[in-house]
């Protein structure tokens, strides 16, 4: 199928809700992507910090091999193993005790807000139902973490939204607690924004919250849905900080690729499920867990969440010898792999002129460019990319 086909036929068959570049990829390998003309691109995207690994990793795609014609199916009603496994690794590298595992990360955001309200509702008895989230921040597409999302952008024509929340600036600590009440039941953060711009939180701020919830008595919640499991150079973004949090969502890379979502939870709030107050058909399906586990063992063999900082750190670097050259880039925000350039220039014509010469980036903002490659690219990747940018600001 060529690009021209497939343009028609997903206009006539699949809703206009995505504004699709005019490419149609066919397979990838590694850093690279090819097109149905044969055109071949540095994935910098890596699917929206998916595909950590690169694509098709030999790793997942062998584990997922085996578990496909071994046991692909059975639902949450029995054990498998696979998930087992699985929640264990993930509470030993991460310092939690539960997991609930689901298919996205806005799945995972909805069970991080239905567990501390259950938690309220049913254990503590309090009243307690509010969630106090940060403006510009994003936490998915259903309409409950739609609402959690502090960007109107994203909620406009879906009214009306469910009650119960709260948005304040972020890196405020005075404005949110002003925003506390007797009715707050927890915070939500994402330690580094990333829809919203790629905004990390400050330290003052993190620490801050700390501090709120042993004052006030209310859970935090990490958003880590695109800055965890080792992008930022650590396996969490909490890390960074020295923070650690009540109820913790992951998705992204955690499945090698495959969809998974991930909410993990530590301390007395875990007691805010029981049976049958949440369930996902297809959460930790036995196949995305053997790809999950296999993503896990490629990333300590070979030392990735190490190799993502310093990579990230040459990568900043170069970006700021850029800097210091083109007056038109006015801030660079990120931790590690999680990159955002604000320019004095047309985001959206950067993404073009990137994709034009080979190279998958995105506009989060129109001013703002972002970079989520894959953990596995090299200096000369960075080379090219900051290369590229050069010659695009030339033109501007």
């Amino acid at each position: 199928m060529d690009l021209c086909e497939a343009r028609k036929l997903d206009a006539k068959h699949v809703f206009g809700t995505y504004g699709r570049l005019p490419v149609m990829l066919v397979r990838g390998r590694g850093v690279y992507v090819y097109d149905s003309e044969g055109n071949r691109y540095l994935d910098m995207l890596a699917g929206l910090s998916v595909n950590a690994l690169g694509h098709c990793n030999k790793r997942v795609a062998d584990a997922v091999k085996k578990q496909i014609v071994t046991l692909s199916h059975v639902s949450n009603l029995y054990y498998t193993e696979p998930m087992i496994h699985l929640a264990r690794r993930l509470n030993e590298i991460s310092g939690m005790k539960k997991c609930f595992f689901g298919n996205s990360g806005a799945e995972a955001n909805e069970a991080a807000i239905k567990l501390v309200r259950r938690y309220h509702s049913q254990i503590l008895r309090d009243g307690r139902n509010e969630i106090i989230c940060m403006k510009n921040s994003f936490h998915g597409r259903t309409m409950l973490t739609v609402t959690a999302t502090g960007q109107d952008v994203y909620k406009k024509g879906f009214d009306p939204l469910p009650p119960g929340f709260k948005h304040t600036p972020m890196n405020d600590l005075g404005a949110l607690e002003k925003k506390i009440t007797g009715k707050t039941a927890a915070v939500m953060v994402e330690p580094v924004q990333g829809e919203g711009g790629v905004y990390p939180a400050t330290k003052k701020f993190m620490k801050g919250l700390v501090s709120l919830r042993r004052k006030h008595g209310i859970e935090l919640i990490f958003d880590e849905v695109q800055c965890g499991l080792g992008r930022t150079g650590k396996w969490f973004a909490y890390m960074h900080y020295g923070v650690k949090p009540d109820v913790m969502t992951l998705a992204k890379p955690v499945a090698g690729g495959l969809p998974m979502g991930v909410m993990l939870a530590r301390g007395k709030v875990v007691k805010g499920f029981a049976p049958g107050s949440h369930a996902s058909t297809f959460g930790a399906n036995p196949v995305v867990s053997a790809g999950a586990l296999a993503f896990l063992d490629e990333m300590r063999e070979k030392q990735l969440v190490e190799y993502a900082g310093n990579i990230g750190n040459y990568f900043m670097s170069e970006l700021s010898g850029l800097k210091e050259k083109r007056p038109e880039i006015k801030e660079l925000r990120g931790l590690g792999l999680m990159i955002g350039i604000e320019m004095d220039a047309d985001a959206k014509k950067a993404a073009d002129f990137f994709l034009e010469n080979g190279v998958l980036v995105n506009a989060v903002k129109p001013n703002v460019l972002r970079a989520l490659p894959p953990y596995i690219i090299n200096e000369k990747h960075i080379d090219l990319f900051v290369k590229l940018l050069d010659e695009f600001l030339e033109t501007q």
